[in-house]
């Protein structure tokens, strides 16, 4: 039970980073190619504000992920001990 625990809280925590990892890129990119596809185009008026996006969902739905993990991980392999 104790390596099930682990690998299981192990894909946890890698599945929470993975997703933080992306959420933030997708923060970073967007602006850029709004600001692209505003040259491209030569249509209205460019606002970093409007390509700004907010994922509170997935980082809610990330740290949960990576916090579960841990504890998972805690409590099988420190805490609870296999007779």
């Amino acid at each position: 039970m104790k390596q099930a625990a682990y690998i299981i809280g192990s894909i946890e925590i890698t599945v929470g980073i993975i997703l933080l990892s992306i959420a933030s890129l997708i923060k970073q990119v967007m602006p850029v190619l709004g600001r692209v596809a505003y040259q491209a185009a030569a249509a209205g008026g460019y606002s970093a504000s409007n390509y700004e996006v907010s994922f509170p969902s997935v980082t809610v739905a990330s740290i949960v992920l990576i916090v579960l993990g841990l504890l998972q991980i805690c409590y099988f392999g420190i805490i609870k001990k296999d007779k």
